[in-house]
Formats: C-alpha cells, structure tokens, sequence
C-alpha cells in the first residue's frame, strides 16, 4: 500500500513539473525595442566598391511609429560628389523582436553626372546599438548599380 502511494505521489509531483514548465512564457514585445530606441546617428566604416571609408556617419531620425528617414550626408567616393542621400524608410520589428528590418527608396539628382536623376534603394537592419544597411543607387553611368554598405554603432 505505501509502495502504491509513494508511485502515485511521484506520478503527480512529475506531472505538475512538467505542465509548470511548458507554459508559454514567449512575448513578441520581450525586447522592448521601438523606433525611439533606435534613433541617434551612427559613426562606422561606409564601404564603395569594397573601399573603406571610415568615420562615416548615418542618422536615423523618427518620422512615425512604422517610418525612420536615414540620412548620409556629403557623400562622395574618389573626385565624384553624389550629395547628401536622404530616404524615409519602412521599420518593420522583426520575429525575434530585437532590431527593425529597414526599406526605402528615393531618387537623387546628381550634379556631377549632369543632373541626372537616379533611384536609390535602403535595405538593413536597425537596433538601439548597431545599424547595418546596404545603399544601392541604381543607374550609374559606368557601373550600372553602386552599392554603397554601411556598418556602424552609436
């Protein structure tokens, strides 16, 4: 009898183990992370043509609850002066909830080319420490896309 007793407490003390531990402790907004969290300007290595050029820096400023505008200022690569590039981004939290997934376009009138007119496209990721993102300008005389990669913290 104290043999059944002692499986039965045993069978019931592994039981409430089990379910206690199950239970689904997983939020989406764990992190905290908002688009506040991530504003600031960003110092780091700015990559053209796999050329480094450090000190570079990037500001992200808050347009809204789902938009960022990410601005370069002054860029230029070798002689050529493209100007400052400013885009309004889409900032979408993603799964893990600990940076935003950035995606903009814009167009830019470049002086040094004859004025022309060149669409630009914002692909990265966002968080309160790092940015990392990849500037492509589209329909460059010569290299057909420049694709400009920043990496850089706050």
């Amino acid at each position: 009898m104290k043999k059944n007793l002692f499986y039965y407490l045993f069978a019931v003390i592994c039981s409430v183990t089990l379910f206690a531990s199950c239970s689904d402790d997983d939020d989406d907004d764990v992190k905290g992370l908002t688009i506040d969290n991530v504003v600031g300007t960003f110092t780091g290595d700015l990559k053209v043509l796999q050329q480094p050029i450090p000190n570079t820096s990037i500001t992200v400023i808050k347009v809204d609850a789902n938009t960022v505008k990410v601005e370069l200022k002054d860029f230029k690569f070798g002689e050529l002066v493209i100007g400052d590039i400013t885009a309004d981004c889409k900032a979408t939290l993603d799964k893990e909830g600990d940076d935003f997934d950035l995606n903009g376009q814009t167009t830019l009138t470049v002086a040094a080319l004859g004025n022309i007119e060149l669409p630009i496209t914002i692909e990265g990721e966002v968080d309160a420490k790092e940015l990392d993102i990849d500037i492509n300008i589209i329909n460059v005389p010569v290299l057909n896309t420049l694709k400009v990669e920043f990496e850089g913290t706050k």
